[in-house]
């Protein structure tokens, strides 16, 4: 099987955010040690069919930009809570209506469904599906995450 992640990169364009505020809590999602191990890795540019950029860095902070614009919309810390898992203890969103016009009342649910897809199409990826369709050498689909 061919792992066809495009990996983000330091030479990644990206653009920091203006105005991150922090969200309102309850956050829903965990990440397994796979799941943080892939956005480690990092979701880098691929073409216009993938809509958002991620990286996990080594001090625990999840960056989610927007592909097309490399601008920064999401910023959360990883907390681990036990072996193999880790929870999301601080989100916050850009609020620079020039760059996104989200609202914080739609979050966290809106975080969930963008770190839903970028984990989704990170797993893909990585069993040799592009979003064209699948590698000769792939491996079956994987489910949706989580």
């Amino acid at each position: 099987m061919a792992d066809l992640r495009p990996r983000f990169t330091d030479d990644t364009e990206t653009h920091p955010a203006l105005k991150l505020t922090a969200a309102p809590q309850p956050f829903h999602l965990t990440v397994d040690s796979d799941t943080r191990l892939l956005l480690s890795d990092g979701l880098g540019r691929y073409d216009m069919e993938i809509r958002w950029l991620a990286h996990l860095d080594d001090a625990g902070v999840l960056r989610i930009w927007r592909s097309w614009t490399g601008y920064q919309i999401y910023q959360a810390v990883l907390e681990r809570q036990r072996a193999g898992q880790w929870s999301i203890r601080e989100l916050a969103v850009e609020l620079d209506p020039d760059r996104y016009r989200g609202s914080l009342s739609a979050e966290p649910a809106q975080f969930d469904a963008v770190l839903s897809a970028v984990v989704t199409t990170l797993r893909r990826f990585r069993a040799g599906h592009t979003p064209y369709g699948a590698t000769p050498d792939a491996d079956p689909l994987p489910p949706p995450w989580p």
